[in-house]
């Protein structure tokens, strides 16, 4: 017998009391110094019978002819190819509104939008993937640029496709991702006819930070506006229950001081509805739009720290947080193999993140909705597998980052296949303490 080489141990400062917790298995347990002695010493032969048996049972003990990463890229694998949801983002059009200090879009700003030729396209391409993968489900999420500029084209995908679920008996969900300025009262009613699921609206702080950073094109800030779009939101869930608010919080050096102010009008407010959530954005500074503003942005040893005290005072506010660490077989959905990104030129990309960026090119619809001119983008991106990777396979943290993220993997070695670390290493520490702290059971 030997010890799973994911087991994690983490030390809860507050209390001294000693957390383990299995990757692989998704496993935890609170333990004592003498077991945490004998696991750091590689010593399986010093546990009590007792003790064994349940190790084994929670996989902190395997037979010495396990080989954990075989299992690992089993369940990575599956997890890519075996998908039944069509998952697709259509980016509306490259134009905003808005100038963002930090937007990785931020040189699309055009004028480039979708029409309905290629809307037309779009649509022939999710009708014609969903029939050949025989996909139980459809998820359109509307982003940009900003959707709300080219809503009319949204509309009329939702509608076509809706209505192509309806006859084949798939399900069908879409979802916006907006900056919340343009929403009225019947555009969002519009929008609920086409089972939207989740509206995605961001705040960076207290009007004062808020306005310095997501300000329109006349420098005008939007604090104002977007608070009264969350009210209608709110509103409007008391209304139909039939959808979720997430307000988007983007975290950096600049903001975080202010981030807690925030949280605090939030909930003064009453913007703290059961499905309303909050979440907290790391920005990046990777693409080549926002590199200048990465000065700013917190390193990977900082994160785990920043998030665990920002749950706390969302949670001060009224804001729910189930959190506890879990498997994570892909870092990302957009490694599966039912995932795209279409531009409103009808490229065609894995991450939104890169869209635009010809060197993440993987491809382009055809009129007929077929995806041609295939990049060797695309193979490079789909055949990553973190055993392959070193630093991955030899990672304790693996089976909870799934590899982690192509768009750092690149920006750090021009290559999607080392490791892109991003939320994991000191953040799943601070998922653990505040599981066990919320289950009463560090004390």
């Amino acid at each position: 017998m030997k010890f799973s080489k994911f087991n994690l141990i983490t030390i809860d400062e507050d209390t001294g009391k000693i957390i383990l917790f299995n990757t692989l298995q998704g496993n935890c347990v609170e333990i004592e110094d003498d077991l945490k002695d004998i696991i750091e010493a590689g010593e399986p032969a010093q546990l009590t019978a007792e003790t064994l048996k349940m190790f084994e049972q929670l996989g902190i003990v395997v037979d010495d002819n396990v080989d954990e990463n075989r299992i690992f890229s089993y369940f990575h694998d599956r997890e890519k190819f075996s998908s039944d949801t069509l998952n697709s983002t259509v980016l509306l059009t490259w134009a905003c509104n808005l100038k963002c200090v930090y937007c990785f879009e931020g040189e699309h700003n055009s004028i480039v939008t979708m029409n309905r030729e290629s809307a037309d396209v779009y649509i022939k391409f999710i009708k014609q993937y969903a029939i050949a993968k025989k996909v139980k489900n459809i998820v359109i999420n509307l982003f940009g640029g900003e959707p709300m500029v080219n809503i009319e084209i949204g509309y009329y995908i939702l509608d076509s496709i809706k209505r192509f679920c309806e006859d084949k008996q798939l399900n069908f969900v879409s979802t916006i991702i907006t900056n919340g300025t343009l929403i009225t009262e019947e555009k969002l009613n519009r929008l609920l006819t086409f089972n939207c699921r989740s509206i995605q609206v961001t705040l960076d702080g207290i009007r004062e930070i808020h306005d310095a950073r997501r300000m329109d094109k006349q420098g005008k800030g939007t604090f104002e506006k977007i608070i009264e779009t969350l009210k209608l939101l709110n509103r409007k869930v008391a209304e139909t229950r039939s959808f979720g608010t997430v307000i988007r919080i983007n975290i950096d050096k600049v903001n975080i001081d202010e981030t807690y102010r925030l949280l605090e009008y939030i909930g003064k407010e009453g913007l703290n509805l059961t499905n309303c959530t909050v979440d907290f954005g790391i920005v990046r500074g990777l693409t080549e739009s926002c590199s200048a503003y990465s000065s700013n942005c917190f390193v990977e040893e900082e994160i785990g720290s920043v998030l665990y005290d920002l749950w706390d005072a969302a949670e001060a506010q009224g804001f729910f947080y189930n959190i506890r660490p879990m498997r994570r077989w892909l870092y990302c959905g957009l490694y599966g193999d039912n995932q795209y990104t279409i531009t409103p030129d009808c490229e065609v990309y894995k991450c939104w993140e890169q869209a635009g960026d010809k060197a993440h090119y993987i491809g382009r619809l055809d009129e007929n909705g077929n995806i041609v001119d295939i990049r060797y983008a695309f193979y490079d991106w789909m055949s990553h597998n973190p055993i392959n990777c070193e630093d991955c396979r030899n990672c304790t943290y693996l089976p909870s980052c799934g590899g982690g993220c192509g768009i750092v993997s690149y920006a750090n070695s021009s290559t999607y296949h080392e490791a892109g670390c991003f939320k994991v290493k000191g953040v799943v520490e601070k998922q653990l303490i505040r599981y066990y702290k919320k289950r009463g059971e560090l004390k």
